[in-house]
């Protein structure tokens, strides 16, 4: 079984117009698996062959999975013991041994690409750095053109997604934008290759980026290292050449000598597979590469999301910081640059900026910026009149008496008083007085 790459290189290579004779001859393959594939035709019996060792009835199924994979004998052994073989491991090698020399071959050659057609890409860990105050693992991300072996280099301190495709994205800002790129089996851009049926399914956010900028993402085929070969060996080539004994103050002035580095050495030497400079092959390749500045710009910074509490602040890796009072108790977007200290970040609101900061180390204290604190200042003072809080007074009102209450319950209520003539009472007190 061919390889969904494989597959796809040849429809892409037809409808650009390229006979199929030179298909079969470029990719390394029959021109019936051309025709098989542009044309589906049912399949050719096959003759029965005479059994002349243990091997001979599991020799197609090597061939198969050797045009596919750089397996060794031993994994080989696993998967046929499986499906019923009974021989050694001896004679599996001894068959193995020309087959793995002459796909490898094949397989290098088939991935020497024509000018524009293809880049490669790839990280490299370089050891430990400094960063804003923390020990980070530095890498370096690389992309080389598969033609001219022209080189984009950067270091980093992260390999996550947004990281790589803003790498990505300078990088082809710098060379150009080939037809596509062949990436390593990375979780950043493929989610699943399956080893043996080579469908390939590609991260959403990556294969939204190759869709963005027009380019198809190719992903390196399983225990194949040598068809990324190209930058595998431009990145031992910046770790051996440039950064062994290299002195640098932190990651932006170790960039900026990689930048300089690239451009008076790296691309200017004389390549040792080519014989030829790089910066004199990119000449040639530059005009079957389309330039990125002709397409429209993707923002690849990452984006979060953050509920403007009452104190108008957002609380962002472990630190409050102020946005305009305007958001209080909105959904605001956060896109940061850089995920190292320091580095700046912007607060959206319905697409309108509403605060910029530099970020700070997990636990500092609450950052405000004077504009939001004038601006809080000012809508407190407005709130309360302008004289701090407002004195709570005492209504003044009247009630009237109820009217059934006066004439109905009320006399009910009042104590009774008996009534006596004046006389009875001036004789009540002269007995007293006796």
């Amino acid at each position: 079984m061919i390889l969904q790459e494989m597959s796809m290189q040849i429809k892409f290579l037809a409808r650009e117009g390229v006979k199929k004779a030179d298909i079969a001859r470029r990719l390394g393959i029959s021109r019936q698996t051309v025709y098989n594939h542009l044309t589906p035709l049912p399949p050719f019996p096959q003759p029965r062959k005479k059994r002349g060792s243990k091997l001979d009835t599991f020799k197609a199924y090597i061939r198969h999975r050797l045009e596919s994979f750089d397996l060794p004998a031993s994994v080989l052994h696993r998967e046929l013991v499986e499906k019923g073989y009974q021989g050694g491991l001896t004679i599996l090698r001894t068959f193995v041994r020309p087959l793995k020399a002459e796909f490898t071959r094949r397989v290098t050659e088939r991935f020497e690409t024509r000018p524009g057609q293809q880049a490669q890409l790839d990280w490299g860990e370089c050891g430990q750095i400094e960063v804003g105050g923390q020990r980070k693992t530095l890498y370096v991300f690389v992309l080389v053109l598969g033609y001219s072996r022209m080189l984009y280099a950067q270091f980093t301190p992260s390999t996550k997604l947004p990281v790589l495709l803003r790498c990505l994205q300078q990088g082809l800002a710098v060379l150009g934008m080939p037809r596509e790129i062949l990436v390593d089996n990375m979780k950043q851009a493929v989610d699943q290759h399956d080893v043996h049926t080579g469908v390939v399914r590609w991260n959403a956010t990556f294969l939204a980026f190759a869709q963005h900028y027009g380019f198809l993402p190719v992903a390196c085929p399983p225990y194949w290292p040598r068809v990324k070969g190209k930058v595998e060996r431009g990145v031992g080539y910046i770790k051996s050449s440039f950064l062994e004994g290299r002195t640098f103050t932190d990651l932006a002035d170790l960039n900026h000598q990689l930048q300089v580095w690239l451009d008076t050495v790296a691309n200017v030497r004389i390549h040792g597979t080519t014989g030829a400079r790089p910066v004199d092959r990119f000449a040639q390749e530059q005009i079957h590469l389309s330039p990125l500045a002709a397409l429209p710009a993707l923002d690849v910074r990452p984006l979060e999301h953050r509920q403007v509490s009452a104190d108008c602040h957002i609380h962002y890796q472990g630190v409050p910081y102020s946005v305009d009072p305007k958001a209080v108790g909105q959904t605001v977007s956060v896109r940061i640059d850089e995920e190292r200290i320091g580095a700046p970040f912007a607060v959206y609101l319905d697409g309108r900026c509403v605060a910029q900061h530099h970020r700070r180390p997990s636990g500092h204290e609450r950052v405000t910026l004077p504009e939001h604190q004038a601006a809080i200042r000012r809508l407190t003072r407005s709130s309360d009149g302008g004289g701090g809080a407002r004195r709570r007074k005492t209504p003044r009102f009247t009630q009237q008496p109820d009217a059934d209450f006066v004439q109905t319950l009320l006399p009910r209520l009042a104590p009774s008083v008996q009534q006596a003539s004046l006389t009875s009472y001036e004789g009540l007190t002269q007995e007293i007085c006796r």
